[in-house]
């Protein structure tokens, strides 16, 4: 993104949270901060479920790369993987794949060889939280289940569309066309990620990441002195996620904080508290997220240029021996 998206996505941050301060009346939300203590634990314990959020998305990320025959070490995979956070708030996530492009710098893996590992992390991710969301479907408003229900189907028909000799056809659908290119070269990639034996794991590892930023919901709101069942403030994140995810905007700004709150207010809890617990959790499980992710973009970036200023000059003394 250039550098007047970059103050548009700051200009959108600050009013989105500007909005969740004035729902839950600036006033109310100061004093329940200060009536709650336990709210900086809760917060505290909300930062390490994100941290095993961000572990076992890197686990599904490193099984890709081995089904997909790429040897790239932890010390490569590793901050390829963790910049790559800091790319969740491009519009669509399209950004991510930008992590293919790292790697083929950095262990000579050609971007299309890498792009079917991108795309199915996200794909894996709306199927895996789909899923997650329905474990409350009784719980949630008609229209967001449907919603959920319908984001699962089209997820899993869009793999499987993906991996069948149609593949190429289904490139040209919306949400796989940013990534024709890549993909068209490497077709027999998504078919080996989308085998039932590896789709199942990324799938599983998904739920557990997406089940551990659930709890951290569940757990800022008992710091903050209320109560919700954890079979609510699950099914509740999940939703959320989704309905942010479908309006393509950086982050999932917008219908991420929108319907977070306008749930948690359907499980009773006072608009104070249900600001308050969309703040935090957002804190914890995105921004935090895209600090350190940028700060290992920044790193790579670094350490790109001195790669690449150390590859020229052997090679220009190589031409002058």
């Amino acid at each position: 993104m250039n550098g007047r998206r970059w103050l548009l996505l700051g200009l959108l941050t600050v009013a989105v949270f500007g909005g969740l301060l004035a729902y839950g009346d600036l006033r109310q939300v100061g004093r329940t901060l200060v009536d709650s203590p336990a709210a900086y634990v809760g917060f505290a314990a909300a930062v390490g479920l994100a941290v095993v959020n961000y572990g076992l998305r890197y686990l599904r990320w490193s099984m890709y790369l081995r089904a997909l025959g790429i040897n790239a070490p932890a010390s490569v995979s590793v901050p390829v993987f963790v910049a790559g956070l800091a790319l969740s708030i491009t519009p669509g996530k399209v950004g991510e794949l930008l992590k293919s492009v790292w790697l083929n710098q950095r262990t000579g893996t050609p971007v299309a060889a890498s792009a079917p590992a991108v795309v199915m992390e996200r794909l894996t991710d709306v199927i895996s939280v789909a899923l997650l969301g329905l474990t409350g479907v009784l719980l949630l408003p008609t229209a967001i289940a449907l919603t959920v229900a319908a984001l699962l189907i089209v997820g899993l028909a869009v793999g499987l569309l993906a991996a069948s000799r149609y593949g190429v056809k289904a490139l040209d659908l919306p949400v796989l066309r940013r990534w024709r290119e890549p993909l068209s070269q490497s077709q027999d990639g998504v078919r080996r990620l989308m085998s039932p034996k590896i789709l199942a794991a990324a799938v599983a590892l998904g739920f557990l990441a997406w089940a551990a930023e659930g709890l951290a919901l569940w757990i800022i709101i008992r710091g903050l002195g209320d109560e919700v069942a954890v079979g609510i403030a699950l099914p509740i994140s999940a939703a959320a996620a989704l309905l942010g995810a479908v309006t393509a905007l950086p982050g999932g700004l917008v219908g991420f904080e929108g319907s977070m709150v306008a749930l948690l207010g359907q499980a009773g809890l006072p608009a104070a508290t249900a600001a308050l617990a969309t703040l935090l959790t957002r804190l914890a499980t995105l921004w935090l997220a895209v600090i350190v992710g940028g700060l290992a973009w920044l790193w790579l970036v670094r350490t790109g240029r001195k790669r690449a200023t150390v590859l020229a000059g052997e090679t220009g003394a190589n031409g002058e021996s």
